[in-house]
């Protein structure tokens, strides 16, 4: 039978092991929020800058001490990034785990009629989000391909030239091949042999713009028709809703493969 002495120093000794665990697991804790709040806030600063960010350029320049919890992290963040200010997460490419990388959407506002908004002297706050809507309209109701004459003679039926600098949206051609190419509205790919261009919808086009709204736009321009009345056009609409409702809580899955 163990000694009294021995019985309560066996009994501290438990109490400090216990102790040190509920410390450190404490930290623990702490220190995952804290590179949870970390990434947080280097995703609100640069959301404005329609860049993609690669998962090896976060793990070595945000969370350097994440170790194996960057999921869990990520995870977290996520949900502060869409409670908190709006913002969705959305993986460029979730089957290449290695090169995976994100971007940050936030939903396109309504943007106008064009055909009754630039009727008037007053134009609205960003003409830009009106344009857009018109290239990917062309783009979505072309079967989501186009060439490059075909859309710029689309624009050209509005009175928007390419070849000039537009006094309402500026320089057209920039915006096409720069700003929405680089935030990824759009894809702009040339034919090596025919060196033709064409453009496509984006991966933020297809998170963050309805295909339903777009045939809704269409169809009041065109003052005549159904959205349903596209057949194409709307079980592609239909496609896209249930494809991102699937996505919606799928930021990242880990899996075995996955490479750390």
């Amino acid at each position: 039978m163990p000694r009294k002495s021995q019985t309560s120093s066996q009994s501290q000794r438990l109490t400090q092991t216990q102790s040190q665990r509920v410390s450190q697991e404490y930290e623990a804790h702490v220190n995952i929020q804290d590179q949870v709040n970390d990434l947080v806030r280097y995703f609100v600063n640069r959301a404005g800058e329609h860049v993609s960010f690669k998962r090896a350029e976060l793990k070595k320049n945000v969370l350097p001490k994440c170790g194996q919890n960057f999921q869990d992290i990520l995870n977290q963040a996520v949900t502060v990034l869409q409670q908190v200010y709006g913002y969705k997460v959305i993986v460029v490419d979730p089957k290449q785990n290695s090169t995976k990388s994100y971007i940050i959407s936030n939903a396109l506002p309504y943007i106008p009629d064009p055909t009754e908004t630039l009727i008037h002297d007053e134009y609205p706050e960003d003409v830009n989000k009106i344009l857009t809507l018109l290239i990917l309209s062309h783009i979505y109701m072309s079967d989501n391909a186009v060439s490059d004459h075909s859309l710029y003679s689309f624009l050209n039926s509005f009175g928007i030239g390419v070849e000039r600098r537009h006094e309402v949206f500026g320089n057209v051609m920039d915006f096409i091949t720069g700003t929405l190419k680089n935030k990824k509205y759009i894809n702009m790919e040339t034919d090596q042999l025919s060196k033709k261009v064409s453009f496509s919808w984006g991966v933020r086009a297809e998170k963050e713009i309805s295909k339903h709204d777009i045939l809704k736009f269409v169809c009041k321009m065109y003052k005549s028709t159904m959205p349903s009345s596209w057949i194409a056009q709307y079980k592609a609409a239909n496609e896209q809703n249930l494809c991102n409702q699937q996505n919606a809580n799928d930021v990242e899955q880990p899996t075995q493969n996955a490479q750390a």
